[in-house]
Parts: C-alpha cells; structure tokens; sequence
C-alpha cells in the first residue's frame, strides 16, 4: 500500500492505494484507493472496479464471453523507480508514463528508451492534476486503469482497454465492461448520504431511498447523479462521460448504476459468470440513515480486424464536486474557480476528441484549444 498528500506543500488531497496485485475482490479490483480525503473532507472509504467483463457479438467459436481479473499486472515503461522495497512505485516525471495506449507493449515496437520497464503503480505530477497508473493483463487483453486528481477537486477515475496481437478472439467485435464500485464516506453526519437522479432535459429530479439500478437512457437527456451528505451539502456528481453513452445496456451489462446499502461482504458480485449478477446485492433494503454505495458501469466498443487490435478505448465518468446545497437540481450554489473544464477524451485521439466544460449560469463562452 502506497500514501498521497498532494500537493506536498499544501494537500488538497491524501489517500491510500493498492497496486492491482494486492487489490480485493475474488479477480481483483485494479488499481484501488482507500480512506480517500479532499481539502479535509472525506469522500471514499474505498474506490475501485470489483468487475470487468467481455462479451462478443456475434460470438464466434470460444469466444462468447469473459469474466477477467485485475490483480496481473503487466510491464510498462515509467522513470521514477524507486530502490529496494519500494520497487514497485515509481514518481514519475510528468509526461514519462508509457502503456499499451501510447505504443504496444511486449510487440517491439516502444522507441529505444521507452521499452516497458516497471510493474506497480506509477505516479505523475502536473500543475493542477496528479495521475496514479497501473496496467494489467487479462489472457490476450491489456488494461489501463488511472486515476485523475485535479486541485478544483474533480476526480476522473479512467479505464481503457486494448488487446494483443495473439489471440483470434482479440480480432472480433466485443465489448469491455468496467463496473466501478464508489464506497462513498462523504464528511459531515454519519450515514447521511443521499443519492439523487438529475434529469436535465425533464427538469425532474429523484431522491432514492431504497436500493435500485439505474440507466441513463437517451443520452440526449444529460442523466447524472449525485451522492451528498444531506446535512452539510458536500458530495460529488457522478457524470456519464461521452465515451461511456456510446455503448448502451443489454442483457449481458444490465445496468448503468446501482444504488445499494452498505455491506462489508458485497465487495464483489459473488460469481463467477461471465456476466455481472447484482440480484441478491440490489434487494430494496433501505437506504435512509445507511452507508451508501454507488455502482457505475463504463463500456467500450473494440471493432473487428487485425488494424484494430492494439486500439485503445478510453471510459469512465467525471466526478464534480458539490460543495454547497444546489437551491435547483443539478446546479450547485459554487463552482470551483467559477467553471469545470474536463480533460479531452478519449486522449489519445484519432481523429476526433471531445471537451465538456459546465459554467454556472448561461453566458458567453469562449473555449481556446
């Protein structure tokens, strides 16, 4: 286990996390954090992804579907290792973390000095963001999981997926699905956390009090949640991001959130099938006065064909702090430094990137790229 404070000479934020080989779950969980503070605020007891899973459509000879696990890590290429125990953590230089997404890793063809030198968790420092890395393996497949800490206290939890050149399955049509687990702990009354759903385009708002799952259904309608505590108004919005609307729910997904009661044993689903299997967690317990856990599912579409295989598919929703009871839905009193501009994503791109960016009220805006 590994400790952030960051920045080091005022921290805005301090955490915990665990490389992938050591994360919990009966396949892992990536890479995962722990007891997770902002600004002295507390906002995860613990985040991680219990579940990622493939499907194949149409589905070809021995391909049908996968439940993958996230405690194999796989080599990439950083600077920054550290010596002796401490071998597996490296601080990086920012820009220096090379993976599967920026070259394929194992397939000779990194640039000389860049060849995948490190297992672990690699961290980079930019002006305003803090990025922690892990790659993984998965038989033929290559996973990317990074978390993104920015100092106006967004979090962009980010997953991507890639494949290697051997294995036939890799060449056909399949779909990845990562199931982030948020055990959010928010600071303020124990157990007074409440979930709602924002519906922007209907003006209707939710307010659940007994365990459901969720879809966002017409992407067109902006549906988002938030997790806050109802007594101090700090929380987060959980924003669907619009590589993860790209690939709507079907029989073998489900769901596009969960919102379940807190119980130490459902760290996972419990199976071991391909798909994922909330039935016996999403049972209708209250959720009123309880510790609350939010489920999120990211998916990527990979196409079929060998010029393909090495794409890399960048999800995972954007995580907006509330800090100040919103007087309407969706619209908190206070923005952090007035706006919220997102990363571009997916980045790597080719040949489009997509930019979000939220002001608080209408005005006119000018977006320099």
């Amino acid at each position: 286990m590994g400790h952030i404070d960051w920045p080091a000479a005022n921290p805005l934020w301090s955490f915990d996390f665990i490389r992938p080989a050591n994360s919990t779950g009966s396949d892992g969980s990536g890479l995962e954090l722990v007891d997770v503070y902002y600004n002295g605020h507390k906002v995860f007891d613990r985040a991680h992804v219990p579940v990622l899973n493939v499907e194949y459509d149409p589905t070809p000879g021995g391909c049908s579907c996968f439940r993958d696990w996230q405690f194999q890590e796989s080599e990439f290429h950083t600077d920054g290792i550290r010596a002796g125990a401490e071998s597996c953590f490296a601080d990086a230089t920012a820009g220096e973390v090379k993976t599967t997404c920026e070259f394929p890793m194992g397939d000779d063809s990194a640039p000389p000095g860049q060849e995948p030198n490190f297992t672990g968790v690699a961290v980079e420092e930019f002006k305003s963001e803090l990025i922690l890395t892990a790659h993984m393996r998965a038989g033929w497949y290559r996973y990317r999981m990074k978390w993104h800490f920015y100092t106006d206290g967004r979090i962009w939890p980010e997953y991507s997926m890639a494949s290697n050149s051997g294995s036939a399955c890799a060449l056909e049509y399949h779909n990845h699905h990562a199931y982030w687990r948020f055990d959010f702990d928010l600071e303020g009354t124990p157990n007074d956390d409440v979930v709602r759903e924002i519906n922007p385009t209907a003006g209707t708002e939710i307010t659940f009090t007994n365990e459901d799952d969720r879809t966002w259904g017409n992407p067109a309608d902006g549906i988002f949640w938030d997790v806050r505590d109802e007594t101090t108004g700090f929380g987060y919005q959980i924003v669907p991001s619009a590589a993860d609307l790209l690939l709507p729910i079907d029989a073998f997904s489900k769901t596009d959130a969960l919102i379940l009661q807190y119980d130490p044993s459902e760290i996972d689903d419990g199976s071991s099938s391909c798909a994922i299997n909330y039935d016996s967690e999403q049972n209708g317990e209250t959720l009123v006065g309880e510790d609350i856990v939010f489920w999120y599912r990211s998916s990527a579409f990979h196409p079929a064909g060998k010029a393909n295989v090495w794409q890399c598919d960048i999800v995972g929703p954007m995580l907006n702090p509330i800090l100040a009871v919103a007087d309407k839905p969706g619209t908190p009193d206070e923005l952090p430094e007035g706006f919220v501009l997102e990363p571009a994503y997916p980045n790597p791109f080719n040949p489009s990137t997509t930019v979000r960016f939220k002001v608080a009220e209408a005005q006119n805006v000018t977006l320099v790229l």
